[in-house]
């Protein structure tokens, strides 16, 4: 056996195919389906055209082996409905005739088959032809579900983009009418009003700052020559420090913030910076959708391949609906304002969901409406040497 025919075989190994053999003679049938199961492909038959055209219906086959000759309906017929129905018209089908006339060839291709072989068989030649066309109906099947799932992608990016383009925009008014305002009519302010119009300013500032590092840190995790460079990573102290950088955040709404280790070694092994990222913009959400006096517990677990980590917080939770589209990777990124009306673009969420997937690790949401949300995410442990 040549090496093709053991790659192919290697191939066909991946996915159970299945052949379905159309023929008026048994002994066709019977030698065809032995050469075939050999070769471990899953065989049907029908011993007309109209059968066949029924069957079809029923049991969807990845190729067809097609005899040419045939009382009631021959090949050319059979072939000729099948191309005309959509959900059939991808099917490969190969022609088997017992005469190589170049007109009935022509017709053949013409009718929409991909190949033909004569009789009788020649089994590595009919194995060989067989196997090549399962593999490119293979590779166009997985082209299309590509293309569908990137025109996917690309309209959540537009919506995530175009929402993103908003908000900044009305942050950069925001810093834009302060400072100007300040400028021109300071004479007339208040020290109060003055206060308050720089909160403004330093709060618009603040949020474009974050909401341009998320876009920053998404953009050049979608670059494919930006690699992962996974490290060991103390996650208990990626926490700590994660906690303190939002302790003026959480001062302002007067929250609690608790951090719960349990276990000893919490080292994980990931790209220590995708794990700030996930660490910030989970911190951020919770602070968001917390209500000012509140709480936010953190869990820090190890088991025996993983760190998960867990950032619940008491706020105003989800419903059933309003999770399950955050969880859905189709759906462009949705946010809601904050309980003091924090506003947001919803790309932390994207953004946390593509490092944590991109180092190996699992993510999901719990919430209840009213009651607060659960964020969580784990990354493998890093193995001892």
């Amino acid at each position: 056996m040549n090496a093709t025919m053991k790659e192919n075989e290697k191939f066909v190994g991946l996915k159970e195919f299945k052949i379905l053999i159309v023929d008026d003679v048994p002994e066709n049938i019977q030698v065809l389906a032995h050469l075939l199961n050999e070769k471990g492909l899953k065989v049907s038959y029908a011993d007309s055209g109209i059968k066949a055209l029924k069957a079809i219906k029923n049991n969807m086959p990845d190729l067809i082996l097609l005899d040419v000759s045939m009382p009631e309906m021959d090949g050319f017929e059979v072939c000729e409905k099948l191309k005309k129905d959509d959900l059939t018209a991808d099917i490969p089908v190969i022609f088997l005739t017992a005469k190589v006339d170049q007109q009935d060839v022509i017709n053949g291709l013409e009718k929409g088959a991909v190949d033909y072989v004569t009789k009788p068989f020649n089994a590595k030649e009919l194995t060989t032809r067989v196997f090549t066309h399962l593999e490119l109906k293979y590779t166009r099947d997985l082209i299309r579900k590509q293309n569908v799932e990137l025109i996917k992608l690309n309209e959540v990016k537009n919506q995530l983009f175009s929402v993103i383009s908003h908000d900044m925009k009305n942050l950069f008014n925001n810093i834009l009418f302060g400072t100007e305002s300040l400028e021109k009519e300071i004479e007339h302010f208040s020290k109060t009003d003055v206060i308050q119009m720089a909160g403004v300013v330093n709060d618009s500032a603040k949020r474009a700052y974050d909401l341009l590092q998320n876009l920053l840190d998404w953009s050049r995790s979608q670059m494919e020559n930006i690699a992962i460079k996974p490290t060991g990573v103390e996650m208990l102290l990626l926490v700590n420090q994660s906690v303190n950088l939002f302790r003026p955040s959480s001062q302002k709404k007067k929250l609690l913030i608790q951090v719960f280790p349990e276990g000893n070694d919490f080292s994980a092994f990931a790209d220590i910076d995708m794990v700030r990222a996930i660490l910030r913009n989970l911190l951020s959400n919770a602070i968001k959708y917390s209500f000012p006096d509140g709480q936010i517990d953190i869990s820090v677990k190890e088991s025996a391949d993983s760190i998960q980590v867990s950032i619940k917080d008491h706020g105003v939770g989800m419903d059933k609906e309003k999770l399950q589209w955050l969880l859905d990777e189709n759906q462009p990124a949705r946010t809601s304002p904050g309980t003091q009306n924090e506003k947001g673009s919803g790309l932390g969420l994207v953004l946390i969901k593509d490092f944590v997937a991109k180092n190996k690790g699992t993510f999901g949401i719990e919430s209840m409406k009213g009651k607060g949300s659960t964020f969580w995410f784990s990354l493998p442990r890093q193995k001892e040497n």
